[in-house]
């Protein structure tokens, strides 16, 4: 009976643990993040020019969230309009990404140093 219980317990473990690692593999990445050319979602493409790799969507109206992903705003990148991460402050952007304010909007972006 304890060698049931044993194995069933190890069953129940081995399909939990067979769910929730596939979701915790691909949830992260969002438009902006560092990538390279298979770590980004299906709807965006790895810019390898940008420093570090960028999670590439495009968008059409600079200043404008709707149709990118939560969190981005659609600003100027090299001189493509892509969702780029919203940040307060430089802080909240990688290295060699700054911190500014998009056309159009009253909100501030991740964006390539120049």
């Amino acid at each position: 009976m304890f060698l049931t219980w044993m194995h069933m317990r190890s069953t129940w473990m081995l399909l939990a643990s067979l769910v929730v690692l596939p979701l915790m593999a691909c949830g992260g990445a969002t438009a902006g993040d560092s990538c390279d050319e298979d770590s980004c979602p299906d709807e965006q493409v790895c810019r390898q020019e940008f420093p570090g790799g960028f999670c590439a969507q495009t968008c059409t109206q600079e200043g404008v969230q709707g149709g990118c992903p939560e969190d981005t705003v659609c600003a100027t990148q090299l001189g493509s309009l892509l969702c780029s991460p919203v940040c307060e402050e430089q802080d909240d952007c990688r290295e060699n990404y700054a911190c500014n304010g998009v056309s159009g909007s009253d909100v501030k972006a991740c964006q390539v140093k120049l």
